[in-house]
């Protein structure tokens, strides 16, 4: 089953943002750079998936508050530094970048969805923040398209402990998987 990675919003604005104190007391960073190193080694594609918004917000949900919020005070815009991938992050500049406008990373005008149809993927492995948020939202809509997914969990944070195991013990029920990264590697290796 051919594989690939999705590394989501791993941008400034929300690890430096609504995730800073999970970021701060959890190795998520660290954790996310051991498995881009591996999916590089084992030749597994890496999507590098973020919120970033056209000057018109174009994509963004209508009603959403948190968008129009984000819309009113200019925030997420391609080209901002809030858009930028955090430092430290093993992101290299040939690496593949979807921009989202939505929570879920599919919300991307279908450029997700159509390249990883043209590359026969059918499993998922996800990393990233908010777990509450676009984990919680792609891994669901991942399950719904057919994908088996993984969620290497300690990659992933949120604005609290409570929100990221709350989703994660919801998440039990829709994921294939929820493995450390150690314990991904371990299976990568097989």
């Amino acid at each position: 089953m051919k594989t690939a990675l999705l590394v989501i919003d791993y941008i400034n604005g929300i690890i430096g943002g609504s995730c800073k104190d999970y970021a701060k007391n959890h190795p998520i960073l660290a954790n996310t750079n051991k498995l881009i190193k591996a999916a590089r080694e084992h030749n597994i594609p890496i999507y590098f998936v973020r919120l970033a918004f056209d000057s018109n917000y174009t994509g963004a949900p209508k009603h959403s508050k948190m968008f129009n919020y984000a819309k009113s005070q200019g925030l997420f815009q391609i080209g901002n530094k809030d858009t930028e991938f955090v430092e430290g992050l093993n992101y290299q500049k040939n690496d593949v970048v979807i921009n989202k406008t939505a929570a879920s990373p599919f919300h991307c005008n279908g450029d997700l969805t159509k390249s990883l149809i043209s590359q026969n993927i059918e499993r998922l492995i996800f990393a990233g923040v908010a777990t509450d948020n676009a984990i919680d939202i792609g891994v669901r809509e991942a399950h719904d398209a057919g994908y088996y997914t993984i969620i290497a969990e300690d990659t992933c944070g949120a604005s609290s402990e409570e929100f990221h195991q709350w989703t994660m013990t919801m998440l039990q029920k829709i994921a294939n998987e929820i493995l450390t990264v150690e314990a991904l590697l371990q299976s990568l290796s097989h």
